[in-house]
């Protein structure tokens, strides 16, 4: 009975939010990016940079529900409420790190 407990203590920590600093950022193609001019660049890095800001805090609410809930019920209540949102902080953080290549690449920061 013990080792059941513990196993499914173990699948359930699996379903646990992800802390943000853990999720890793899906590839998002820099070309697209590249097309724009600084002026786009600027307010589109800026409000996809708010955007991840967002994400990531209600992601880390998400991932510290689970931790309170598994300490507590053993159940990752906030994952099961449908809060965790690792695909979209990848999502964003990929685009993040796409737009700031270009943003880079193509030396708005300097004009």
């Amino acid at each position: 009975m013990k080792k059941l407990l513990v196993c499914a203590a173990m699948l359930l920590a699996a379903g646990c939010a992800k802390r943000p600093d853990e999720i890793m950022a899906t590839p998002v193609a820099v070309d697209p990016y590249l097309q724009m001019q600084c002026a786009q660049l600027g307010p589109l890095k800026m409000q996809k940079e708010a955007e991840l800001a967002a994400l990531e805090k209600a992601q880390l609410n998400a991932s510290e529900h689970d931790k309170a809930a598994m300490s507590v019920i053993h159940i990752p209540v906030a994952s099961m409420a449908g809060k965790d949102n690792e695909e979209g902080v990848a999502r964003a953080k990929g685009e993040v790190q796409a737009i700031n290549s270009a943003y880079q690449s193509k030396n708005c920061a300097a004009g």
